[in-house]
């Protein structure tokens, strides 16, 4: 196989999903899949983080069958492989250091959650032609920073034994050579050992600090690679509905790329058949002028959006109808309809788009979405709600957002 693709003016999309410390948790691996798959259909490359690419175990059964046994016992899909030996998936990753010696590095630290040796040496082989470097001090620097500001901001807005707590945790990030998540989150640890008696505010506190260095810690790498983040959907990744102008809105699109279960059961092999559409390329191409500030096309849009969505159905018919089971009833029930929107913010130019399915209240299936929506021009009121965001664990993780 060679279906190489050229990385000039490629954009680059994080998924933070594979961030093994996140607190919004993952079911399963199937569950992981569905959103690798659902951002590979909508990105030119999906990059993940070298520890991250290590140390997540989901992932890992993601792309090796052995790996698959360990986490989950049954049957799975293993076939990411396919996709990071292509450059589908990139790792991004350390300058000076192989995979393996990062595992290595992790196991003397003892880092959660380490794979063996040989998966490591493996996914070297797998990745070492589409390696994204980055410099590991550039992107520690970023965390440690994210990390500073964001409490600086909760101690001036705390009191008491809150605000004590805030700025004992400040005085000792401050003064770290090299802030590490696990470091910090050793130290919560034993600060809480230490004050078992502590008020809920202070509990609090602490919690919010971990929540805090999270968000840091997802936001560090994507920026110094000037790359999009993939993540679940919070309340400053939207525009007000009472600020937004409808460009473009299309209903009764068929909804089967949406479905969770029906993507964690595609194979990559289909997923490579549906990245070479004209009809997706196009579509990808408008969502990263909307991501950039720029106006999309929106004919192009429109026309994208109907005839992607069309050949999805007719390939997920084609694909399960000779495999029978489960996916192939599953797709049987499928009466869903999905919705096309696109909308501006007159006040600030603002762009939003998304893809989702309406959906009756007793339906409990689990259905994703996904939007893309730009950054708002700095100096915005927009701008500064970016750094008040609720914890990963308070959102739905299948409402998907892309931004930069």
């Amino acid at each position: 196989m060679n279906r190489e693709f050229p990385m000039t003016d490629a954009e680059r999309i994080y998924l933070s999903d594979v961030e093994p410390h996140s607190a919004a948790p993952i079911d399963s691996a199937s569950d992981l899949r569905s959103r690798v798959l659902l951002h590979v259909l909508f990105a030119d490359t999906l990059l993940i983080g070298d520890a991250q690419s290590l140390n997540n175990k989901y992932f890992r059964a993601l792309v090796s069958a052995e790996e698959a046994g360990r986490a989950t016992g049954g049957a799975l899909l293993s076939d990411l492989a396919l996709l990071l030996e292509e450059g589908r998936i990139r790792v991004a990753r350390r300058v000076g250091l192989t995979l393996r010696d990062l595992r290595d590095d992790h196991e003397r630290r003892n880092v959660e959650n380490v794979p063996g040796p040989a998966y490591a040496d493996r996914l070297d082989a797998l990745t070492s032609a589409h390696i994204v470097p980055y410099d590991g001090a550039v992107v520690g620097d970023m965390f440690k920073s994210g990390v500073l500001h964001r409490i600086e901001a909760g101690v001036q807005q705390a009191r008491g034994g809150a605000r004590i707590a805030l700025d004992d945790v400040r005085q000792w990030a401050a003064d770290q050579e090299v802030l590490l998540y696990k470091a910090l989150r050793d130290w919560l640890d034993v600060y809480r050992k230490k004050n078992t008696g502590a008020s809920a505010e202070v509990i609090l506190a602490l919690q919010s600090v971990d929540d805090w260095a999270g968000e840091s810690y997802r936001q560090a790498l994507p920026s110094v690679l000037d790359a999009g983040t993939a993540s679940p959907r919070d309340e400053p990744d939207t525009i007000p509905a009472s600020r937004s102008r409808r460009i473009l809105e299309q209903a009764g699109l068929p909804a089967a790329m949406l479905d969770n279960f029906l993507l964690s059961q595609l194979p990559v092999e289909v997923l490579f058949e549906a990245t070479a559409q004209p009809s997706r390329n196009a579509l990808v191409r408008e969502l990263a002028r909307l991501r950039r500030g720029l106006q999309p096309d929106t004919s192009a849009l429109r026309a994208a959006v109907d005839e992607f969505s069309s050949w999805m159905l007719e390939t997920f018919d084609r694909t399960f109808r000779g495999t029978g089971g489960r996916a192939w009833d599953h797709l049987q029930g499928q009466a869903r309809l999905m919705r096309f929107g696109l909308d501006e913010d007159p006040a600030t130019g603002r762009l939003g788009a998304g893809l989702e399915v309406r959906t009756a209240a007793a339906d409990t299936g689990q259905r994703l979405s996904f939007h893309v929506v730009n950054r708002p021009a700095e100096g915005t009121e927009d701008y500064w709600n970016q750094v008040a965001r609720r914890p990963v664990r308070d959102l739905d993780p299948l409402d998907r957002v892309v931004t930069f």
